[in-house]
């Protein structure tokens, strides 16, 4: 028999498992992959990985020389559990053909990801607003799924073609070990990926800190502007007689002293290129 089923429909379908099967499940006992003399079971956490909100859910496969059972935990696992299985002559082909088709689009949603980082890539060199920072977190969660994602596959492609109980025929170990150079593949491209999130990340900081050093250039610009200001400032607003105070042009001369001091702190910033 073949067929998907919910996890609480195990009940009905009791008679075509092995006797331990059901407790084995029900304590939730399982790992990744449990190989058994006669029968295996494969547990792993699915969810659509082109929707960043969507939470995981288990799946577990049941498979014997004469059973294959897909058993899913909601409705959402069953949807898509059902939309990948293909009833076949053999239960091998059945398993194969629903980790393709599970797969199915996975490389070209990694492409559009890529293409997504790139184009933040290049936004970032012309913004450094918090809403830039807040992509970069979400697209270093979501490589992040897909990288625990792809590894429980790894692991169980690996298990399932060292083939231990002799379930799988010579010929489909060939398909297995096709599909586990795939996963790999897609996970070789989430590493990627991340390295890709991580040099993005890098850049943003760069950008915030060479705004950073424009602002302080600015204020260092102000600050030496109006230092020798301040110093004449001071140096008027003593309480001592001056001669100056009775100068007729004595405030008219000051006023002119604080022009020709700013120009000429003006002329040597540009002449060192500080305005740039």
């Amino acid at each position: 028999m073949q067929k998907v089923i919910y996890r609480n429909e195990i009940e009905k379908y009791v008679q075509q498992m092995e006797s331990p099967v059901v407790t084995y499940i029900e304590e939730g006992q399982i790992e990744t992959f449990e190989g058994f003399d006669t029968f295996s079971i494969i547990a792993f956490d699915w969810y659509d990985i082109r929707d960043m909100e969507g939470d995981p859910s288990q799946m577990l496969i049941y498979l014997d020389p004469d059973d294959l059972f897909i058993i899913c935990e909601n409705e959402a696992s069953f949807g898509a559990a059902t939309k990948c299985f293909v009833p076949a002559p053999s239960n091998e082909r059945s398993l194969y053909l629903f980790f393709k088709n599970l797969f199915k689009g996975d490389t070209r949603f990694l492409e559009e990801l890529e293409d997504r980082i790139s184009t933040l890539d290049d936004t970032v060199i012309h913004d450094g607003s918090e809403s830039i920072r807040e992509q970069i977190v979400d697209l270093r969660y979501e490589v992040l799924r897909l990288k625990k994602y792809y590894e429980q596959f790894e692991e169980i492609f690996d298990e399932l073609c060292d083939n231990d109980n002799d379930l799988l025929s010579h010929d489909y170990l060939t398909y297995f070990e096709i599909l586990n150079n795939r996963c790999e593949r897609l996970l070789r491209s989430v590493l990627n990926l991340r390295e890709y999130v991580v040099q993005v990340r890098e850049s943003y900081q760069a950008q915030i800190d060479i705004d950073q050093n424009r602002l302080m250039k600015v204020f260092t610009l102000v600050t030496s502007i109006f230092l020798p200001l301040t110093l004449i400032a001071g140096w008027y607003g003593m309480n001592l007689q001056m001669p100056e105070y009775g100068w007729k042009y004595g405030y008219l001369v000051v006023i002119l002293v604080c022009l020709f001091v700013c120009a000429l702190w003006a002329i040597i910033f540009k002449k060192k290129g500080w305005f740039k």
